[in-house]
């Protein structure tokens, strides 16, 4: 939200302790953030995203197949890990 609203990470911090959150939260689906003008610290990349319909996500969601959940960091030895 930080990053799409404000141009840059660096927003989360202001908007968390604004909004009365962590920045470890998990926001609901339709949940209304308050920010400030003073919040959007590079307006280029607001509306870069804007303009070509991006909206950037941090969070995996229980409705994301587990296929998607691939590397190193998600393998079990024994399972889908093999050691030869």
């Amino acid at each position: 939200m930080a990053i799409q609203e404000c141009g840059a990470f660096e927003a989360a911090f202001s908007l968390a302790v604004r909004n009365g959150l962590s920045l470890t939260d998990d926001l609901a689906a339709g949940q209304v953030l308050e920010y400030i003008p003073d919040d959007i610290i590079k307006k280029p990349v607001v509306a870069t995203l804007a303009a070509r319909g991006v909206k950037p996500a941090t969070a995996l969601t229980m409705s994301q197949p587990a296929a998607t959940l691939r590397g190193i960091g998600f393998m079990a030895v024994g399972i889908d890990f093999t050691v030869s």
